[in-house]
Parts: structure tokens; C-alpha cells; sequence
């Protein structure tokens, strides 16, 4: 890296970490809730099929519970851990992008997906080596996976007292002197710095034009025609993420390769683990590829459909796979099964995984943003509780149709993008992207708006940003 951006990258790095123990908490449950110490301790394993399947629901969706309030003795502990995971979650890619210049900030917003996903594959894993090296009647074995969360948890609480402030924040405060000086941090430019002084006016002008806007109501800025509709784009984008059936996966894909055939626990974390290492490099993918080759439209509309064939196979699979017995051998269905999850994640990796996010970040008006992405993100988490909550009874019930209706909700998202999300990639954000959605601007607006574009572009040569960009 650039010697230059090297205290930006830690700052970022630092803000990622609510993304690793996002991705931690989300990998590691699915695992947990089939560990035989896990089931045996809460006397999960003396419970029928469908009261063990509303159990499982409840230990997961408490944490999602916890994460919606944050924008019994496990599920309190969870509830906590998902209060933090879910402010993190709105206010780390805020900061990620106060703090970033615009040739960075599409890199470094991609890295926050990154986390989340590399949070999960070691979740996933840990889960397998708590299984495979600890025996099951030691209560470490479930243990294990839980207090590791602890070390992630530490290193962010000791990160968040290095780093400094978002600049942006500081010059909306009025603390302009420690504005300069965070952004100097930042840039490792000293004060009286050409750069540093342009981009110190550049933000100055922009937090100009959000105290005037501020001034108006928010009730009534959000009712404009042009804010109902970026709303109607970025909620339905959060929606059709979840029901698309990814989640599902996430949080019950042991025990959903359990129900493919792959029957032993031992079986099913390991492809549990393969499945993280997909969603990594669908990340990856996207962050250095993906995202440059088509447009956002294109990879929503791609990737929803793959992603309803796959759902429409798996359901096949798992309907002619012969009845789960520990004995039996795999079958050419199973396999197929566990292929259909693979590129089931990769396809959402490159779709709506990280586009529903970065969409969002975008197309809202700075003055409103966080109130904006505060409703998408709540809404995130909000059917992140309905997905937890009916996913272990549908399978427990129906069985192979679950998927049915997750492929169903798929096709609709496809539909819903082709008619109802416009592109925005490479539309900047700002008078661009107001324009984009039939948004008017006053003359005064748009004279601020002026005297902050051209002070950025002797900063940085500014390039319109594509979807990638976030919340500037």
C-alpha cells in the first residue's frame, strides 16, 4: 500500500472489525446449534423434531433481534452481542466513507463486505475444529466458538481509541481545528499542505450545505416524490437480499446438508466451511472485477435469476434424495444438492449481497442519509428475523418446498429490478444522482452544491463515483 494511505487503511481496518464479528456471528451459530455438547448442555437433544426446530430459531433470531435494536441463558447473551453487531453495521460504512477520498472509497467499501464474509468462513471453521478435536460431552466444545468473539470484540474497542474522528463529522460539529487535525492523520499531510487545505474546504462546503438543508423537516424532505422512491428502491433491495434465501443458508446449512443426505455432523460442518470459503471468493470477486465489468442492473438481474435455478434444483435434490440414515452412502442428488448451495452464494456474492448494501449507500441525499440508510438497514435486520424465525419450522414441515418458495421470491426479485431499480452505476452521488430520481434543487442548493464539486475536483481529479462509492 501506499506509505501515504497508510493510517487511512488502519482506520478503515479498525471500522471493519464490527464486519468480522458480523460475519463471525452469522458463521459460527449455524454450526454451534448442531454441536452435540451445544444440544446436550441446553437439553436440546431430548426434544422432538419440530420443538428442537423452533429452538434453533430462537437462538438465532434473538441475535437478530438484538442487532435490529442496535441500529434464555444463550439467547440473552446473543440478543447483547446483536445490539452491537447492529449498530456497527450502520455506522462502520458511514465512517469507512466519511474518512475515505473518492479514489479510495470504492476499494475500501468493498473491504467492509470482505470482513463480513471472512468473519464467516472462520466462523464456519472454528465451528469444525471445536467438533472434530473436542469431545462432545465437553461443554469447551461449544464454548470455544462463543468466547472467540471475545478477541475480535477486544481489538475493536482498542482500534475505536486510536483511530480519530470522521472529519466530516468534526466540521459538522463546528470543531473545525480538530477537523484538520483528523484529516491530517488521516492523509499523513502536516498542516498548511496544498491538499490538505483544498480538501479541508471541500468539506467545509459540504457541511455548509447540510446545516442548510438540515434546516428544513425531515418528515418533509422524506416525503418528496424523488426521496419515496430512492426509499422504495433501497428497502425493496433489503428485502429481496433476505427472501432470496441466503440467510437461510448462512444460519442453517449444516442442517440443511443434513436434510441433502450428508448425515454425520462432522460431514456437514466441513461443507459448512467450503461454503464460507465460496462467499469469500465471491467477495473478492466482486470487490476486484465484478464490479468494473457490467453495470449494477446487470449483475441484480443475473444473479437473482442463477440464483432461482439453483433454488429450483436444490429443491429437486433434496426431494429424490432417499431418507436421511447415518449409514447410507452419498448420492449423486446430494452431491448436486451441496453444488446448488455453492453457486446458489457465489451468484449472490456478486448481486445482491453487496450491491443491495452499496446501492443504498449511494442514492440517498447527504442531509437525510443516515436517516435514510437507518430505515434500509432496520429493514435488514428486521427480515433477517423473519428468515431466522420460519426457515427451521418450513424445513422441519415441508421440507424440500422451502426452497420452492425461496426460488419464488428470487424470480420476483428479478422482476421487481428490471422494472423498478434504475442504474446507478457511475451516476456520481450529489446533483447526479438527484436528477437521477427526478429530485429538484434550489438555486442556492445548487450553488454550495458548485463551490464544493469544483473545490473537490482541484483535490482529488474527482471521477464520478460508481455504485461502489458510499455515503459521501
Amino acid at each position: 500500500m501506499a506509505s501515504s494511505n497508510r493510517n487511512l487503511y488502519i482506520a478503515a481496518t479498525v471500522s471493519c472489525l464490527t464486519a468480522g464479528l458480523f460475519g463471525y456471528s452469522v458463521g459460527f451459530v449455524g454450526g454451534e446449534i448442531v454441536l452435540p455438547s451445544f444440544l446436550s448442555h441446553f437439553g436440546l437433544n431430548q426434544l422432538p423434531e419440530h420443538q428442537l426446530a423452533s429452538a434453533r430459531s430462537l437462538a438465532v433470531s434473538a441475535w437478530i433481534f438484538g442487532a435490529l435494536i442496535g441500529v434464555p441463558t444463550v439467547d440473552i447473551g446473543r440478543l447483547i452481542n446483536g445490539m452491537g453487531v447492529g449498530a456497527g453495521t450502520l455506522v462502520s460504512p458511514i465512517y469507512i466513507s466519511e474518512i475515505s477520498p473518492a479514489s479510495e472509497r470504492g476499494m475500501l467499501m468493498s473491504g467492509y463486505q470482505v470482513f463480513v464474509q471472512a468473519g464467516a468462513l472462520i466462523g464456519f471453521w472454528i465451528a469444525f475444529i471445536a467438533q472434530a478435536v473436542l469431545a462432545d460431552e465437553s461443554s469447551l466444545q461449544w464454548q470455544l466458538p462463543v468466547s472467540l468473539q471475545l478477541l475480535v470484540g477486544a481489538m475493536l474497542l482498542i482500534g475505536t481509541l486510536i483511530i480519530p474522528e470522521s472529519p466530516r463529522y468534526l466540521a459538522e460539529q463546528g470543531h473545525h481545528q480538530a477537523m484538520e487535525v483528523s484529516l491530517g492523520w488521516l492523509r499523513r499531510q502536516e498542516p498548511g499542505d496544498p491538499a490538505l487545505e483544498a480538501e479541508v474546504l471541500e468539506i467545509e462546503a459540504a457541511a455548509k450545505l447540510n446545516e442548510k438543508l438540515k434546516q428544513g423537516s425531515v418528515i418533509k424532505d422524506m416525503a418528496r416524490p424523488d426521496v419515496r422512491r430512492r426509499l422504495h428502491v433501497g428497502i425493496g433491495l433489503m428485502v429481496a437480499q433476505n427472501m432470496a434465501g441466503l440467510n437461510a443458508l448462512n444460519y442453517y446449512s449444516p442442517v440443511i446438508f443434513m436434510t441433502a443426505g450428508f448425515t454425520s455432523v462432522s460431514s456437514s460442518l466441513f461443507l459448512t466451511g467450503i461454503f464460507g470459503v465460496v462467499k469469500l471468493v465471491s467477495s473478492l470477486a466482486f470487490m476486484f472485477k465484478f464490479c468494473n465489468v457490467k453495470g449494477n442492473r446487470f449483475w441484480l438481474e443475473l444473479g437473482s435469476g442463477i440464483c432461482a435455478a439453483s433454488m429450483l434444483v436444490l429443491a429437486y435434490c433434496v426431494h429424490a434424495a432417499p431418507p436421511a440414515d447415518a449409514t447410507a452412502s452419498i448420492t449423486a442428488v446430494g452431491i448436486i444438492s451441496v453444488l446448488m448451495v455453492y453457486l446458489f452464494s457465489f451468484s449472490f456474492g456478486v448481486s445482491l449481497g453487496p450491491l443491495s448494501w452499496n446501492v443504498c449507500a449511494e442514492i440517498f441525499p447527504l442531509h437525510i442519509n443516515s436517516t435514510c440508510c437507518a430505515i434500509t438497514t432496520c429493514t435488514q435486520w428486521a427480515f433477517q428475523i423473519v428468515i431466522a424465525a420460519i426457515t427451521p419450522p418450513l424445513l422441519a414441515n415441508i421440507g424440500w418446498v422451502t426452497y420452492l418458495i425461496y426460488a419464488g421470491f428470487c424470480i420476483v426479485s428479478l422482476v421487481w429490478v428490471y422494472f423498478v431499480v434504475p442504474e446507478t452505476r457511475g451516476v456520481g452521488v450529489g446533483k447526479p444522482m438527484d436528477e437521477l430520481f427526478g429530485a429538484a434543487i434550489s438555486d442556492e442548493e445548487e450553488a454550495i452544491l458548485e463551490v464544493s464539486e469544483t473545490t473537490a475536483l482541484l483535490v482529488h481529479d474527482r471521477r464520478r463515483r460508481s455504485s461502489l462509492a458510499a455515503y459521501t
